[in-house]
């Protein structure tokens, strides 16, 4: 007898994987709805992933997964009212490229540019810009195919207070469909990055992140330095409109210094008390860069070196004190980090399970480079942040559970009735979902 093997999916960072009974990629949404009603008839539950990217086990499941690789296309752009309507599996960057041959563009996105907007959107994906909020925010309607096969159309007209849930819900209430989304039109960025003392750009923070649309730094663990981030908004055409510069930025940041920062965490691999000096030659060959381009060329990137990442978000007025306390806390325990750790702010906004809902936030990212352990690193990291009120990005590693973020949440019960009403027998949910939002009946 032959027995046929599960066929496995593993995400980006190479730390979580599963063996789902199924990977489904439907291309329509008939097919989603096929799938789900062939699940529920089974008792099988069902995870949605994109491009894999969250760093944690959010996607994994030993039911079907289905895959939205195939359910990408943009369906409609309204140039009058400045929206589009695309399907859940599109990527930021096909996304971007198909709103700037229509003159528009995303307010704000973040830096994963091979993310897919539903996976952006299911886990608080946000950018940088104390004046911007997250890509949740962005979202002006939804359609969901839930676990009884029906197709919910909300929107803050519609149904408002599923809207709020769907806007930020982990994948826990239904297979995100399509998406419409607020637009601006297209823009310029004028980024100049230039290295700078930590301790002065920790104390000018605040004024940085005012004088600068987006603004965010890059502090090297061993060294006293940081890589700053200034992204302006400008009326500046990019050279070539664009092409020129588009290929410049990827010979830079894609061959260059992707390879140069994949031999330096290889170099860390081969000993790892190589790490303090390696770093302090890394902030000495930093240099003054200036480069226009359209808005998504700049904002998203392409990651070739592979690594684990945690994430919080903190009100906004802890983020500069939280900062040095992770400096002196390295210095402590003599961990040896060869990534550098992301400093950058947000904007509050009103959805239930946002990790900027009703504050002013910053956010802190440290990484690890993936062939590392992160646990201890990151366990550390993360007592620093619950000492100050901090909410992990969902994609992110972190250990939290649904007893200890339930507090940090205003809007928690609330959603939690959206999602019994929408998916009361949990068809939605896996090991991640169970353990950070709780048991669907008493989350």
């Amino acid at each position: 007898m032959v027995i046929k093997r599960r066929p496995r999916w593993t995400n980006w960072a190479g730390i979580y994987s599963c063996r789902p009974l199924s990977i489904d990629s439907p291309a329509s949404e008939d097919e989603i709805v096929a799938i789900v009603l062939a699940a529920a008839e089974r008792g099988e539950r069902v995870k949605v992933v994109g491009s894999g990217h969250s760093f944690t086990d959010i996607a994994c499941t030993e039911g079907r997964l289905i895959k939205l690789d195939r359910y990408n296309k943009v369906l409609e752009v309204d140039r009058d009212t400045r929206t589009v309507r695309v399907q859940a599996g599109i990527t930021i960057l096909q996304l971007s490229a198909a709103l700037a041959a229509a003159g528009l563009a995303m307010e704000n996105i973040g830096d994963v540019g091979y993310q897919t907007i539903s996976g952006a959107i299911s886990t608080a994906t946000h950018g940088t810009g104390e004046r911007f909020r997250n890509i949740s925010s962005q979202v002006v309607a939804a359609t969901m195919v839930l676990a009884s096969g029906e197709v919910l159309h909300c929107s803050a007209a519609s149904e408002p207070e599923i809207f709020k849930a769907v806007q930020v819900s982990l994948g826990s209430l239904g297979v995100l469909s399509t998406v419409t989304l607020r637009c601006v039109p297209a823009y310029n960025i004028r980024s100049v990055q230039q290295p700078n003392k930590v301790e002065e750009l920790l104390d000018r923070f605040d004024e940085l992140c005012a004088v600068n649309d987006h603004f965010e730094f890059f502090w090297w663990p061993h060294t006293e330095v940081a890589q700053a981030i200034s992204n302006n908004r400008t009326l500046d055409p990019a050279p070539d409109n664009g092409r020129r510069a588009g290929f410049g930025a990827w010979v830079n940041d894609i061959l260059l210094e992707n390879h140069t920062f994949g031999l330096i965490q290889r170099a860390a691999q081969l000993r790892r008390s190589w790490i303090p000096h390696l770093a302090r030659i890394t902030a000495r060959t930093m240099s003054r860069k200036v480069m226009t381009d359209r808005s998504d060329r700049i904002f998203a990137n392409e990651r070739l070196v592979r690594f684990a990442e945690m994430e919080y978000a903190l009100p906004r007025g802890q983020i500069v004190e939280a900062v040095r306390e992770i400096r002196a806390m390295i210095q402590r325990t003599g961990f040896l980090i060869s990534f550098p750790v992301e400093v950058r702010a947000a904007a509050q906004d009103d959805i239930s399970l946002s990790t900027a809902y009703g504050r002013p936030t910053g956010y802190i990212a440290v990484h690890v480079f993936n062939k590392f352990e992160f646990e201890p690193y990151f366990r550390e990291v993360e007592a620093i942040m619950n000492a100050h009120d901090g909410r992990p990005h969902w994609g992110k590693l972190h250990f939290q559970t649904a007893a200890t973020l339930r507090p940090r949440y205003p809007m928690w019960y609330p959603f939690m009735a959206v999602r019994r009403r929408l998916d009361p027998t949990g068809m939605f949910s896996n090991s991640y979902i169970d353990r950070v939002l709780g048991d669907v009946k008493h989350g």
